[in-house]
């Protein structure tokens, strides 16, 4: 994508943008929650799976995701879209080093507030 791109809108009704913002609440909190027990071993993988499956969690971030890319495609058009979309890293892809640069301020977070780990 060019820099011009950057200052362009897009926009979905608020209904959806609502609903999609509830969808990543529900993850993001429950995925918090099973680590955290998983850090304290009282949950593991299969609680993670049990999450996933139960909860519908792959089929509603499918629909989540197509309402975002179609909203994307109505401003810069569905082959720049589609450009985005196959160019972005996925599992088992190697972690991509924006997501270890992550990894590395949330250590270091957690380090000057917590100590080492």
């Amino acid at each position: 994508m060019n820099t011009d791109d950057a200052a362009r809108s897009v926009s979905i009704p608020l209904d959806q943008a609502v609903q999609t913002a509830r969808l990543l609440e529900s993850i993001v909190i429950s995925l918090d929650r099973i680590t955290s027990r998983m850090a304290l071993g009282d949950a593991d993988a299969h609680t993670l799976d049990r999450f996933i499956t139960e909860w519908f969690v792959g089929p509603r971030l499918s629909e989540a995701r197509v309402d975002l890319w179609g909203a994307i495609a109505q401003v810069i058009g569905e082959e720049a879209t589609e450009e985005i979309a196959e160019t972005t890293p996925c599992f088992p892809d190697p972690v991509p080093e924006e997501i270890r640069a992550q990894i590395e301020e949330q250590r270091q977070w957690y380090a000057e507030r917590f100590g080492e780990l």
